[in-house]
């Protein structure tokens, strides 16, 4: 039912916690995680009629209705009380931008939040607002997605290092961030002979050092 995209998010929630997924489409993610018992109830939200009926016709043939909510709305303008974990999945940096600027995001336990690029822009939005970062995964599904967890707790503002590359990935240095630094150094290098712009070399002397633990 989901792209492993999708799942690796929905393992990132918390049982019991009631979701509002903004921008849900098709309501793929807000109707697994309750289909599957993590969460007693979500909202599927959407700013257009026609994703939103996609939402309910998934939510009728999963039989969730009263369990999974359409929401019409803009961003999280709509939102419930109830909601404790808002995720964001599958938009652009200054889409994200736009739903959660000068929003009070303190109410809610954690978001979750995947940019399709930019995810160094979302970083620094994240360092700049005072958010804390919980966590971070990076989701090798014919793409490298980044997901950021985090929450409106306070911080120290992030390096340039750990917002081009991310704290806890830099930290983690897991697989899957191993086989995306090293999809980095390659695109870089194979630039580098087409043009000799010598930033790429910059970027790849920076990508082996990560590699080889130096920062």
């Amino acid at each position: 039912m989901l792209s492993k995209r999708l799942y690796e998010i929905s393992r990132l929630i918390e049982k019991d916690k009631v979701v509002f997924d903004v921008g849900s489409d098709h309501g793929l993610l807000p109707c697994f995680l309750v289909k599957e018992g993590i969460c007693p109830k979500a909202y599927a939200g959407d700013n257009k009629e026609g994703p939103l009926s996609r939402a309910k016709e998934t939510i009728r043939k999963c039989h969730l209705e009263g369990k999974v909510i359409p929401v019409l709305g803009d961003g999280i303008e709509n939102i419930a009380d109830d909601v404790n974990i808002i995720t964001i999945c599958g938009m652009g940096f200054h889409t994200v931008k736009h739903i959660l600027e000068g929003k009070d995001l303190s109410a809610y336990d954690y978001l979750v939040v995947q940019v399709n690029k930019d995810p160094d822009l979302l970083r620094q939005f994240i360092s700049d607002n005072g958010y804390h970062i919980i966590d971070e995964i990076i989701v090798d599904d014919n793409f490298f997605y980044q997901v950021e967890i985090f929450d409106a707790r306070g911080h120290n503002s992030y390096g340039a290092i750990e917002i081009k590359y991310g704290p806890c990935l830099l930290r983690k240095r897991d697989d899957d961030f191993i086989r995306y630094l090293k999809f980095l150094r390659k695109m870089h290098h194979d630039i580098y002979l087409r043009s000799k712009d010598q930033n790429r070399l910059k970027e790849i002397e920076e990508i082996d050092a990560i590699l080889n633990n130096e920062y």
